[in-house]
């Protein structure tokens, strides 16, 4: 399996359980759940490519 594809299915059930964990309303949990998963990809994604030329 890709490690891309997990790193999203990880970032996918996180983003859901904090997002049912913190917020109440159901808009609050999308809000949440865009965020959280927004920041959890991009971020692996962002430090992946930093660590990128080290060896």
């Amino acid at each position: 399996m890709d490690h891309f594809l997990l790193l999203v299915w990880h970032a996918l059930l996180v983003a859901t359980f904090f997002a049912f964990l913190w917020r109440s309303d159901p808009h609050g949990r999308k809000v949440m759940f865009v965020k959280s998963f927004l920041i959890l990809v991009l971020g692996a994604v962002v430090v992946g490519w930093l660590m990128f030329p080290f060896p």
